[in-house]
């Protein structure tokens, strides 16, 4: 052992003696090694990270949505080899889309699963999606029980797990009407007509997914100066960009005329938000007031639109999935292996992998026997990208009154009646 921490003393510059830092490097080479995406919790965001370089006092981690909010330490949290692993780390750089953090010198934490993962190639599921937050991930503090106070009765039925899309639509209907009665509730199509102007704001929201916010249609100012607002945006951006492209004098004339347009249908004030797909925006919600109601659209009342849309989005999505997982169940929600403490299940979607990443908390219907369909409630956190399709772990927090006896006497006949490692 002597000789072995010399060797080891040689190689690294962190004393070995009390460490476990050439056992975590090892892990770090694995998770390079099998491609795995692990999680990567940074102040109160769940993001999803995978190692992109390896040095002798650093790793370097590719994490996508990443966003410096001035703090320097984060956690990690994986599993490897039956063992759940969660290190605190300290952030050393922040580039874009990577970030480099000095490699752990201890195992901080780690837990060995208690009960075993018994392989199954004839046990399907169906699941729905639960809410937790209008962006999915953590709660954000504040913002979503105010929003889901102002929609008590619209979140009653996002809830439920299986929503009513009529009375969801007449709900919405409802509350567009509060802040006015001229709206559009459109969904794209391939082939529709646009004049010059509606194809520029179709392109834009298309690309950009932000919600477009002009308090005063009577003013060039509310279309081009910059926004004040997180939420709420105008063209200033797209301003920028054409002016850069195509000179002041050109991107000033089109916003001009496009502002000219609008006020030739009377438009006084409008707010556009898209509705979303998963990620994708298919659609938006037009809200706007008219020279002959003779009122103005307030920043308060275009941030409800936002959130009104964030919601309907959410719940489109939902559905949208329980109708997958239940019609083609055979196809896109294979069990891999189970035990009584989580899952592994198998989907072909992308748009859905990448969905439930940020929208993690499922209920499960498993259907053990003809006589028996278990429901279990978890949350996502393992999310493995196989090429051709996608491996998602989950870990029970919750069952109905007994599933987990039928689950043992059912995992107990799989594994020839060994549970236990």
């Amino acid at each position: 052992m002597q000789e072995l921490i010399t060797i080891l003393e040689s190689l690294f510059d962190e004393t070995i003696i009390g460490s476990d830092v050439n056992i975590v490097k090892h892990l770090f080479y694995y998770l390079k090694a099998d491609n795995r995406e692990f999680e990567f919790i940074y102040e109160e965001d769940n993001l999803v990270a995978a190692v992109e370089e390896i040095e002798a006092h650093t790793v370097t981690l590719m994490i996508p949505d990443l966003v410096e909010k001035g703090s320097r330490r984060a956690r990690v949290r994986f599993e490897v080899m039956n063992i759940n692993y969660q290190f605190e780390v300290v952030i050393l750089d922040i580039q874009k889309d990577q970030i480099v953090i000095k490699t752990p010198t201890e195992l901080q934490s780690y837990q060995l699963r208690t009960n075993k993962r018994i392989p199954v190639d004839d046990l399907f599921m169906n699941f729905i999606i639960l809410f937790r937050s209008l962006s999915g991930g953590s709660r954000e503090v504040g913002k979503n029980l105010y929003a889901e106070s102002r929609f008590p009765h619209l979140m009653k039925e996002v809830r439920k797990d299986r929503p009513d899309s009529k009375l969801i639509n007449i709900m919405l209907t409802e509350a567009i009407e509060r802040i006015s009665k001229d709206y559009e509730i459109h969904f794209y199509k391939e082939d529709e007509k646009l004049n010059e102007f509606e194809d520029f704001i179709k392109k834009t929201i298309l690309r950009t997914g932000k919600t477009i916010y002009i308090p005063d249609c009577n003013r060039i100012t509310s279309y081009i100066n910059e926004p004040k607002d997180d939420v709420l945006f105008n063209y200033y951006s797209e301003h920028k960009e054409m002016a850069k492209e195509l000179g002041d004098e050109f991107a000033l004339d089109f916003f001009e005329s496009m502002r000219k347009h609008e006020s030739r249908n009377f438009y006084v004030s409008y707010i556009i938000t898209p509705i979303r797909l998963y990620e994708d925006v298919v659609g938006y919600i037009k809200v706007y007031s008219t020279a002959m109601e003779r009122f103005t659209i307030s920043q308060n009342q275009a941030i409800y639109i936002f959130e009104l849309a964030e919601i309907i989005s959410y719940v489109f999505t939902k559905i949208a999935i329980q109708y997958g997982s239940y019609e083609t169940m055979q196809s896109t929600t294979k069990v891999v292996d189970i035990s009584l403490d989580g899952l592994l299940f198998e989907i072909y979607d992308k748009r859905l992998f990448h969905y439930l990443k940020r929208h993690n908390i499922i209920k499960m219907f498993i259907p053990l026997n003809k006589e028996r369909t278990m429901i279990l409630r978890g949350e996502i956190i393992r999310f493995l990208d196989k090429g051709d399709h996608y491996h998602l772990g989950v870990n029970y927090f919750s069952s109905a009154p007994d599933d987990m006896l039928f689950l043992e006497s059912y995992l107990f006949e799989k594994s020839m009646k060994i549970l236990s490692e």
